[in-house]
């Protein structure tokens, strides 16, 4: 069973990797070994999301689909893609 977080709880999570499906918006985060979903305060975990390389530095946003929650997460063993 997916375990869910809440956004507000998700301080200082370690994202290694993720997708979306019809199961909601999953992490990969450092430190659980099973895939977690990501919730809303709103209690929705469809999200609009953005990985972002600025600086070298890699991260993910995230805005809720449905009321506009926005959280950023640093991203660990992402690397650009060369183009």
């Amino acid at each position: 069973m997916t375990r869910d977080v809440r956004i507000d709880s998700s301080q200082g999570i370690l994202v290694r990797g993720w997708k979306s499906g019809s199961e909601g918006f999953l992490l990969q985060i450092r430190a659980h070994d099973e895939e977690v979903r990501l919730l809303c305060r709103c209690g929705r975990s469809h999200w609009l999301v953005r990985e972002q390389f600025s600086g070298g530095v890699p991260s993910l946003s995230v805005t809720c689909h449905s009321c506009g929650t926005r959280g950023t997460f640093a991203m660990e063993g992402v690397k650009l893609s060369a183009p």
